[in-house]
């Protein structure tokens, strides 16, 4: 079986590799960012109120994205929590300006955002160095890939399609798919189930203390990268890290 070579380690016999994706094989910054962007213009020109500026702001700033270096935070919630606390946040913050915004219109604006950004995607995904070597070299070498992620399943794969890399992945599994999203081990499981593959077959890589936990607690090996929302405790956590995905190699 074949092995991954780091710069100071190597990790032997393995049969799939799990991507995380924002961070990992897309510029998260950038992706979740617009994404953000577009929710908070969607909810503002939804509402008839007289500051928008301040309420388009706040819906950023609550969602996750520094208003000043236009980055995702580091803590999130955006990439870092599912799809539903985020959608908790947006209407806690809404309701500060309009009590009577209920849950199921935030709901409906993610909804709406989410067909918008498909026409979009060639501007908000970015593929990050070294991701489309390693994937090639990883089929040339009959280790499986999949991606396990905290987007919505249908989302993860459009983006994939948009950067024409999308054949490369047996399973592309957003937190839609379980029960529990990460740091939950669900995700892991859920691909070793469909691929009847065993924990100690399978490296997870990704850049996040949500990455690292789904990897803990599914007792897999993991690679940590410092491509995304990496922070002080991830590194410190972590024993095998790289800067990038150009630093990882596939030895035959």
């Amino acid at each position: 079986m074949s092995s991954l070579i780091l710069p100071n380690s190597q990790i032997d016999n393995i049969k799939m590799v799990i991507f995380d994706k924002d961070g990992t094989l897309i510029d998260v910054h950038h992706y979740w960012c617009s994404m953000i962007e577009f929710r908070a213009d969607f909810f503002v020109n939804s509402l008839n109120i007289s500051d928008k500026q301040k309420l388009y702001d706040d819906l950023v700033d609550a969602m996750g994205i520094n208003l000043k270096t236009k980055k995702m935070k580091s803590e999130g919630p955006v990439g870092i929590k599912p799809r539903s606390f985020i959608i908790g946040v947006a209407l806690e913050t809404i309701q500060k300006y309009d009590k009577l915004y209920t849950k199921a219109m935030v709901e409906d604006i993610f909804k709406k955002v989410d067909e918008f950004s498909k026409k979009k995607l060639d501007f908000i995904v970015k593929v990050l160095p070294g991701v489309e070597r390693i994937l090639e070299d990883l089929k040339k070498a009959n280790i499986k890939i999949s991606i396990a992620t905290t987007d919505l399943s249908t989302r993860a794969v459009l983006a994939m399609k948009s950067l024409e890399i999308d054949s490369y992945f047996v399973n592309i599994a957003g937190a839609d798919l379980v029960e529990n999203a990460k740091p939950n081990p669900d995700l892991v499981e859920y691909i070793l189930d469909k691929n009847n593959l065993l924990k100690e077959d399978v490296v997870v890589v990704g850049d996040s203390m949500a990455d690292l936990g789904m990897a803990t607690n599914a007792n897999c090996k993991f690679i940590a990268v410092k491509s995304g929302l990496y922070t002080s405790d991830f590194i410190n956590q972590s024993e095998n890290i790289i800067e990038d995905l150009t630093k990882l190699r596939v030895k035959i």
